[in-house]
């Protein structure tokens, strides 16, 4: 599948038949995949083809900057995640204050009816944009009306009797409650890092790590140590994942984020790598000595072979 990617400045887009749906989609969880999965069913039916308007930045940054605020993906990996989930056209529209403040009527008439002459548009439960959030599902359905488009609302998606959102599963990443997240989020949690050059302790005692430079909007799970897998070219490895500040080797100021790769020992600093989250071990913790430390990794290798059996 040939997919769109439109980035601002958007042409008009002539005799092409939109179903289309819009949002922040941070993390595109198991709630965003509903919605997807809605969109793709009705424009098999109607013929037409699946358009997502998603924004960066998070509107959070542009409005509440000084909120300390992490994204469940960046945009790189939202849209990655939007590829295999099957939309054909992305829109990436800018998200200014000057945009902010564009009304639910400007927004529909200047950008979704002339721009992309959307012939349906599908939103969630409890979804409002425009300025002071006035595009309510009355005030669309009114819109709908007056531009000749489709207007379709859909009911939340609940997991354990709780309504899947980005909030949930932020709060559950910052827990350290990875198995919980991965459900809400419908896969493994993906953090992507660049190698970059860290101080070699880990060779030093038996267990090398590849240190991780990630993107600092990007929301980063408790300290702890983590079973993970690693795609590197194509391959997928297993490993354990580190991330706290290294108090047996006196600590700092800056969380480590560092990938211990069972069975690899190949060059990959500067690759760009994704680590998938599916466990967590143990919280961090300070080791009198270093033997005490190598004795209790190699309990966490142990349960990280064991979970792959």
């Amino acid at each position: 599948m040939i997919v769109h990617i439109f980035k601002n400045n958007f042409e008009i887009q002539k005799d092409r038949k939109w179903v289309f749906t819009l949002g922040v989609f941070d993390g595109v969880h198991s709630g965003h995949q509903y919605v997807i999965d809605f969109l793709k069913n009705l424009a098999e039916t109607e013929n037409s083809e699946t358009a997502l308007m998603t924004f960066d930045p998070h509107p959070r940054f542009v409005l509440q900057p000084d909120t300390d605020f992490k994204l469940l993906t960046t945009l790189e990996e939202k849209i990655l995640l939007l590829e295999q989930f099957g939309v054909q056209n992305i829109i990436i529209q800018e998200f200014s204050k000057d945009f902010s403040r564009l009304s639910a009527l400007e927004f529909v008439r200047d950008i979704l009816v002339k721009k992309f002459q959307i012939h349906s548009l599908i939103i969630g439960y409890d979804q409002k944009f425009g300025k002071n959030r006035d595009g309510n599902f009355e005030h669309l359905q009114n819109l709908a009306k007056t531009f000749h488009f489709d207007l379709l609302r859909l009911p939340s998606v609940n997991k354990n009797e709780t309504t899947v959102s980005s909030t949930k599963i932020r709060n559950l990443l910052e827990k350290g409650e990875i198995e919980q997240a991965n459900q809400y989020l419908g896969y493994e949690f993906i953090m992507t890092g660049t190698v970059a050059h860290g101080d070699r302790i880990g060779r030093t005692i038996g267990f090398p790590t590849a240190n991780l430079e990630i993107d600092p909007q990007k929301i980063c799970p408790k300290n702890g140590v983590y079973i993970v897998k690693v795609s590197i070219d194509n391959e997928v490895f297993t490993g354990m994942m580190n991330i706290g500040m290294r108090p047996t080797f006196g600590g700092g100021l800056k969380r480590q984020l560092e990938v211990h790769i069972l069975n690899f020992n190949r060059n990959i600093y500067g690759k760009k790598i994704p680590i998938h989250f599916l466990d967590r071990i143990r919280d961090e913790k300070k080791f009198a000595t270093k033997n005490e430390l190598i004795k209790q990794l190699e309990e966490d290798k142990k349960k990280t072979e064991k979970f792959f059996l």
